[in-house]
């Protein structure tokens, strides 16, 4: 993941489309912060089964892999969300995106 391009969730635009398989890492979130400026989760967008009007961010960072955080409602009937939508579930502050 050294290698990836994360795109500051501020730069990311309002209609941006944000589709299942989405990364997003947020930083000073985990349970040192106070002691390491690296303290991030990385969270994947994707589906919930039987459920077709949201999409879910599920931690994939040691420690908090499974647990579901954010929920957040798709663009129906299209099968993403945008990106005002996120922007708007997580804040922006030391949130970034990853698109694979």
């Amino acid at each position: 993941m050294e290698g990836d391009k994360w795109i500051p969730l501020v730069n990311i635009k309002d209609e941006e489309k944000i589709w299942a398989g989405t990364k997003v890492k947020v930083y000073n979130v985990g349970l040192n912060v106070m002691e390491r400026k690296d303290d991030y989760y990385v969270y994947l967008v994707s589906y919930i089964f039987g459920n077709g009007d949201y999409l879910q961010l599920t931690n994939l960072s040691q420690g908090e892999a499974g647990n579901i955080v954010y929920v957040i409602k798709k663009d129906t009937p299209n099968h993403y969300a945008l990106g005002k939508t996120l922007k708007y579930m997580i804040g922006l502050e030391n949130t970034f995106v990853l698109f694979e």
